[in-house]
Formats: structure tokens, sequence, C-alpha cells
């Protein structure tokens, strides 16, 4: 080899070296997810646990639990929340541990929720909040060899229950699907106990990891980074740490070291040496980069990721380290008085981002069953669909940390709900102390992550007091404490919280704050949950004429597929009124409102396998119409996220995924409606109006645009052409159509509406449009051919069609099988290539593929 190629090579070895070398920590840590038992308590038999992991999960793993998932299981597995559970392990402490280190702090990163710890046989601490780690300093109680450690829960109910009894209010959290709601009074996933989509499961557990972290007295408590000013040529940035020395006297001489670096870029370092201090030792750490790479949302650009590592040494050993990941970018939230009322949207480096997104809720009502794998999907799945935002909602849980993690690497701002939904909740001091140490532990988690755009106080919580008729259930003493209660939980304790641990990003105090659905005088006025939609019986045309500024919820429900139904329900309980499908139907208005829409759009189906399927295109249909709507009325309107992405059980929800991962019609549709680049039209009166929509952040000069419109055996029946420029990042009307002049002498029931946006011989978008509801539709029966091949990534399907072919479904027995489209209509002329990828595919399932169209559910025989 060449001498200079091998100089070089070490020199490029050498640059891609960390600054400073890693070392390990002067520390070790004992992870305690080894051999935990558990039983109810007070009774001496005892069963094999898992941690993390909640009882429910043990109980079922041993085979001492009904599956809740399964027909009314529900009801048979209440008993667990009433009892007391006991939780023990061993693990053990060898001498040159307890010698070497003169700190042993104990760890649980979550513990749901009301527990006592104790280190053999000695009390350690009790705890009373799900959202927060808890630890506690315990070398004095370690014995050298084997040490027991218990955790005894109490439970939920009771736990709180004198509390309940104390105040005498039974709070209105309707959602809670027991009496008296004492979910309220405690720090708990408030969906554990029931939601209008859920199953109630009140359990308890260790559901978050578990260790013993021994030290010497020395580390590094909290490190947060943050962009004081961003331009093209630099950024500035500045790192606050926080060091904790438990130790009783000064440690002189610590190098406190700085290293920010990104592939390909020069790092910068930073390096002094400290004293440190009895207790907290604050400390800033400049740094500034030379032309940043900023981190852009999905869409836009690379959400491009710099590395933090933080290290304290001293005399060479590395005391502590902290490493994690951050993006340069700015997010401003715009929510200010214009002439139409109050917008409400995000500026992203600078620029005006129309939010495309959903809301998410937790991914099993047992949350340690969720899998990195599950995460990973789902974000893929979210980027896949061009979204660009996630609201975390209010009912659940502050996610894991991978769930930022992946936000930041895919692009997803976080619009992130403090965990309060659907209810008053009390305001005494001792409930407020709780909150914001619950408050600040998330807070300082989460906001390195440069995915969080948004802090929000609660879930509709403002709007129940205002709308919900709380004040005609309560006396008139017991309302208003409610109202000064909320003003002190959301207003001050929260909002202070914000001010205090993420200066630079906002608060808002609930969502929506001022909008409400019902009262249009109000719905200019920032953010609504947009429920005309389903709660008020209005038909999905109906967004078309409003003026909404940003739409951070509206849904409509649906069945999931058959094969999801058949997990929960036997033969005999598969019709729309047996006693599983009305007890699984959570939302009480919820069958009966989707045989109403279908009514209005689809010939009424002959079985309940074609209810199903009508009702996914509904669904999928309905909420694609939504998107596109508020997207077209953009800049007024600049956020659209839907109800809801994914399902906690087995359920008849709102979602676009269900629990097995399955993609229904409105995953698809919304997809397509999110486009980064789309052709929209509206039918108003007698006349088609034309619309570019565009989210991309290039200008198209002279984009070719093409209207046309076919027959149902792909016959063109009239075309009309122009030529217009694309404005970025922006919403365009560019064309008013005569209808009359378009259809000539064809009718709206037998035509297509066929739309292209090409450049420069590049087609950047193709789609198509009816002019009427799929039930008026004079639609021919299709004949489509298949061919299937099998690889080992999963199948490939190519279809073909002799005539329209309207809402091709197409069905594999394979729980969670990944399809890259479905629910679509296929033209005639077109092949139509679909990947299906699952790594349980068999070939059974394979042969068992069946696809049905629209035509498929109408009594005999069409064209």
């Amino acid at each position: 080899m060449n001498y200079r190629i091998i100089i070089l090579l070490i020199i490029f070895l050498f640059l891609m070296q960390p600054a400073f070398p890693q070392r390990p920590d002067d520390s070790r840590v004992i992870t305690l997810d080894q051999g935990w038992s558990f039983g109810p308590e007070g009774e001496s038999r005892s069963y094999p646990a898992t941690v993390p992991g909640t009882v429910h999960a043990d109980l079922l793993r041993n085979g001492l639990l009904d599956d809740p998932f399964y027909g009314k299981n529900e009801e048979k597995v209440k008993w667990v929340e009433e009892k007391d559970w006991c939780y023990t392990t061993t693990f053990t402490v060898d001498s040159t541990t307890r010698e070497r280190y003169s700190h042993a702090r104990l760890i649980f990163e979550g513990l749901d929720t009301f527990a006592r710890i104790f280190l053999n046989g000695k009390p350690v601490m009790q705890t009373d909040n799900m959202f927060v780690a808890w630890e506690k300093e315990v070398k004095s109680l370690l014995v050298t060899g084997e040490n027991t450690l218990t955790v005894h829960f109490t439970s939920p109910l009771k736990a709180v229950e004198p509390i309940y009894r104390q105040t005498g209010i039974d709070y209105p959290a309707d959602n809670d699907h027991s009496t008296p709601h004492l979910s309220v009074y405690a720090r708990k996933a408030p969906y554990h106990y029931g939601w209008d989509w859920g199953i109630r499961l009140v359990g308890c557990g260790i559901w978050r990891p578990a260790r013993l972290l021994f030290y010497n007295g020395l580390r590094i408590d909290d490190a947060f980074t943050r962009a004081l000013h961003v331009d093209n040529d630099r950024a500035e940035l500045s790192t606050d740490l926080l060091v904790v020395n438990e130790n009783s006297r000064p440690v002189e001489s610590v190098e406190v070291r700085f290293v920010l670096s990104h592939a390909g870029c020069e790092a910068a370092h930073w390096c002094r040496e400290y004293t440190l201090q009895p207790g907290e030792n604050r400390i800033t750490l400049p740094a500034e980069v030379a032309h940043p790479k900023l981190w852009q949302p999905n869409g836009w650009g690379e959400a491009h990721l710099y590395d933090v590592e933080i290290t304290l040494v001293k005399g060479g050993t590395q005391l502590s380290s902290r490493r994690y990941q951050t993006g340069i970018r700015t997010i401003e939230f715009i929510n200010e008085p214009d002439k139409l009322g109050r917008n409400f949207y995000f500026r992203v480096n600078g620029r005006p981002l129309f939010a495309k997104g959903t809301n998410y809720i937790p991914q099993d009502i047992i949350l340690p069953r969720v899998t990195p794998a599950d995460y990973e999907r789902l974000f893929r799945d979210m980027k896949e669909s061009h979204m660009n935002m996630v609201r975390v909602w209010g009912g659940g849980v502050y996610e894991e940390e991978l769930f930022y993690r992946l936000a930041d690497r895919y692009g997803i701002l976080v619009w992130q709900d403090f965990m309060f939904a659907c209810s008053a909740y009390p305001g005494d001091t001792a409930f407020l102390g709780n909150v914001a140490r619950e408050a600040r532990y998330n807070i300082r988690r989460l906001r390195n992550h440069p995915s969080l755009a948004l802090w929000c106080g609660n879930n509709e919580i403002y709007e129940g007091l205002k709308y919900w008729g709380w004040n005609h259930r309560y006396p008139a003493e017991t309302f208003e404490q409610m109202r000064r209660d909320y003003h002190t939980l959301f207003r001050d304790t929260l909002a202070e919280c914000v001010r205090r641990y993420d200066p630079q990003r906002s608060y808002i105090h609930t969502s929506p704050d001022s909008a409400n659905w019902g009262r249009p005088a109000t719905q200019t006025q920032g953010d609504i949950h947009y429920w005309g939609i389903w709660y008020g019986r209005e038909m999905f045309d109906a967004m078309d004429t409003l003026s909404l500024r940003f739409v951070s919820e509206f849904g409509f429900e649906s069945f999931p597929e058959m094969k999801t139904l058949r997990t929960f329900a036997g033969p005999d309980d598969l019709h729309i009124g047996s006693e599983v499908m009305t007890h699984r139907q959570k939302s009480s208005i919820g069958n009966e409102l989707i045989q109403e829409y279908m009514q209005n759009y689809y010939r009424m189906p002959r079985t309940f396998d074609d209810f199903v399927y009508l009702g996914l295109l509904l669904q999928g249909h309905g909420i694609a119409h939504g998107i596109e709507t508020n997207r077209r009325q953009r800049p007024v309107c600049m956020g659209s996220l839907y109800w809801q992405l994914n399902d906690s059980w087995p359920a008849i929800s709102w979602s676009a995924i269900d629990y097995y991962k399955n993609k229904k019609a409105l995953y698809y549709h919304a997809r397509d409606a999110f486009a980064p680049l789309i052709l929209s039209t509206i039918v108003q009166s007698d006349s088609l109006s034309v619309y570019t929509l565009s989210d991309r952040i290039d200008r198209i000069d002279q984009a070719r645009i093409t209207i046309g419109l076919q027959d149902f055996y792909g016959k063109e029946l009239n075309t009309v052409s122009f030529a217009c420029d694309i404005e970025p990042n922006a919403t365009r009307h560019i064309a008013t159509l005569s209808l009359a002049d378009l259809l000539g002498s064809w009718k709206k029931n037998e035509v297509i509406l066929t739309l292209r946006i090409e450049h420069r011989g590049e087609t950047l978008f193709a789609g198509h449009k009816f002019l009427t509801a799929p039930k008026e539709l004079n639609l021919p029966r299709p004949h489509l051919t298949q061919t299937v091949e099998t690889t080992p990534q999963g199948v490939t399907l190519t279809l073909t069609t002799d005539c329209l072919a309207k809402d091709v479904f197409i069905e594999i027995p394979t729980q969670g099988a990944d399809l890259s489209d479905n629910f679509f209509d296929l033209l005639p002329g077109e092949r139509k290539v679909v990947t299906i990828d699952g790594a349980d595919i068999t070939p059974e399932a394979v042969t068992r593929i069946r696809i049905r169209t629209l035509t498929d559910t109408y009594e005999g025989d069409t064209k």
C-alpha cells in the first residue's frame, strides 16, 4: 500500500476518535431485573415475576388470569384492582464493591403507583406517582452477600379512597368506568381506568427498569443543551450542567470535559477544571458551531443530530458521564390575535409549518409489552405517511426515552401533553406538590430532544369546565372550587414549571383553549377538537365551509378488520348487536353512528363482514377528506392532527392502525392526503375549484396541470391542461372550471376525475376524484387478475383490472402483515404492485389472501 494512503488512513482514523478517550465511569451498576417473585399481599404462595412488568402481565404469564382481551373478560378481571400485591427479589453485593464505593443509590425508573420499598427489612421510601423515577441512597442498608428487596403495592383504589372520603368530591372523570371516580386522585395513567376506546385494567407493578448504582459521591444529575442564537453561519449554544457532590468536603481539580460533534463536521471541545462544593454545583458550558446543520422536520430535509458527551475526570479517572443527542433548530409557537380571531401555528427554522399528523395513545394497556420494534415501526409508519407532528395525548403516559429519540431521528415534532384529561382535578397543596415533582422530572428528562415542540397542560378540561355541564352537576361552591383549582394547577403550577425548566419552549394551559365545535363563533380562536364530525353527526363535507385555525383532534370510528375481531369474538358474536360487540363499543353512540354515516355514503351491506369493510372505507375516505379540506384552507388553518394513530387493545375505535399493527384504510388515505404536493378539488355549486397544496420548500415554475375525465373503462372523455407556478410551502387556488363544460353529456356517477402535476417530464402528483357519493356511482363489476410472488423478504402481489376496481381491499390472515398499499382504487390500464412484509407470513396464509372491491358488497349483478 502507498505510504501516503497509509498516512491518510491513520489521520482519518484519528479524526474519527472521540476528542477525549472513552472510559467506563468509575461506578458499578447492578441491574435489578432477575429473580423477582410476586403474590397477593398477606398470602404465603408466590409466583415468578418479570421486571419491568405489571401485575396483570405476571398473572397472565402464570395462568392465573382470564385473557382480559377476549369477549367480556374485562368484567372477570376486575378483582385484580382491589388487591394489594407484593414483589420480592434478592441480589448479591460482594465485599469489594461495598468497600470501593462510598455511595449506593437505589433507582426505580417507574413504579405503578403506590408502593412501600424495603431493603433487608428496613424501609427505604414510599411512592405515590407513576410518572417519575424514585431514587434513594441505601449504602447503609446493604450487606455483603445476599440482599432482599421488597416492594409492597397498595391497590390504587384503596390508596386514594381516604382522600376521596375527606374531600367528598366525585370528580367528573366519566371515562373512569367505576364509581366513585377515584382515578383523579392518583398520579397514574388515566386510561388504565377505562376510556371511550379502552379497557379498564387498574393494576400496579415495577413498570420501568430498576437498578442499584454504586459510585463515589460525584454524579452528573442533569445536562441541558439549548441554542441561544441560530443562523446559517453559526449557532451559539449553552449547556447547563448540574453536578452533585454528595461528599461532605469539596472535591478539587475535577475536569469537566465537553464534546459536541456531528458526522463529517469538526467537533466543538470544551474543558475546564473546577472545585466541586458539597451539594449542587451549576456549571455553564458554552459552544459555538460554524455553519450548523439544522434539524429539519420530516419533508423539509434531514433531521440532523449532534452528539453531546460530558465527562467528569479526576486524576485520569472518569467519575461520571452523560451522553445524549440534540439538534440545532428554532421552533416558535405563534398564537396571536389577527383579523379572523387568533392564529395557532409553528414556525420551524424561520418557516411556517403546516402540521400534519396524529394523536398518539399508549400502544398497550400493559405498557412493558411494547417493544423497541413496536416503537420503530410506528415512527416509520408516521414518516412514510408524510407526518411531521404527533401529539402525545394527556390521558396516557409520558413516553419512553426511545419514543422521543425516534421522533428526533425521523423529524417528527412532538406536542407533549401533561397527563391530565377530561376531568377536573384537585388543587390542594399535597396534590400540587406531587404534580410539580412530576413536571420537573419529565421536563428535565425530555427537554434535550429537538423534536419536542410544545408543552400542553391538559386535554379538554377547560372546555369541560365551560361547556360540559359540570356547573349543573355540582353545587355552586364545589364548581367554583374546581375553577380555582384549575387556574392554580394549569395556569400557575405547570406554567411556572415550564418557564423554570424549559424557558425556550412554549406552554399552553389546555387543548382546545377557546374554540369549540358546537359554537361557530369560537372556531377561529386557536386550536380546536372538531367533533362536529362524529358527536355532532355532521357529514364529512361540513368541514368544507369552516375557517378552523388548527385542528388538533378530529376523527371517526371503525371496527378493525375481521381477523382482529376474531381474536376476541367467537362465530356467534360476529354481528353488530352481539353482547361482545356492544361491550367492545366504548362510545355509547358508536355503532349507531357508524350505521348512520354509512347509510349516507354507501349502499347498506348484506353481511357483517361487508359492514366491517365499508366501515373501514367510511373512516378512511371521511378523515382524508377533512385533512385535504384543512390543507386547502391554509394559511387560515395551519394544522391537521387526526384522532387517533393506534390502539391499546383490540378495539372498535378511531385508530388508523389496530392493536395488532394492521393498517386500516384511514392510514393509507391519510398518508395520501398528507403527501407533500397534491392537486385538490372541491365542487362548489356548478363549478370545480382547483388548488395546489404544497408543503415542499422549493418553488416549482411552470408546472403542467392536467384535469381529465374518463369513464370507468379508461376511455378519455375530456382534458383541461394549463401551466402554473406552484409556490413553496403554500396553498394556492389555481383554477375554477365549469362542471357543465367538463362533463358535457356524461353523468357524474359514471366518470372519474383524473388529476396530474408534471414538471420537466416528471410526474410530481397523480390522483383522481369522484363527483358523487360512492353509493351513487354506477360501478361495473371488475375482473381482476393477480400474480403472487413469494420472496424471503415477503410477498409481492401484482394486480390489473379490466375496469375501475373501487376500494380494493387485500386481506391476508397474518396479523401485522405490512402492506405497501391497501384500500385503493385500481384504474383500467394500471399495474399495481403491492409488497407485503411480515416475518410470520406462511405459504398457507398466502393461499388465503382475499381481494375484494366495493361492488362485492352489492346484491345481485352490476354492469
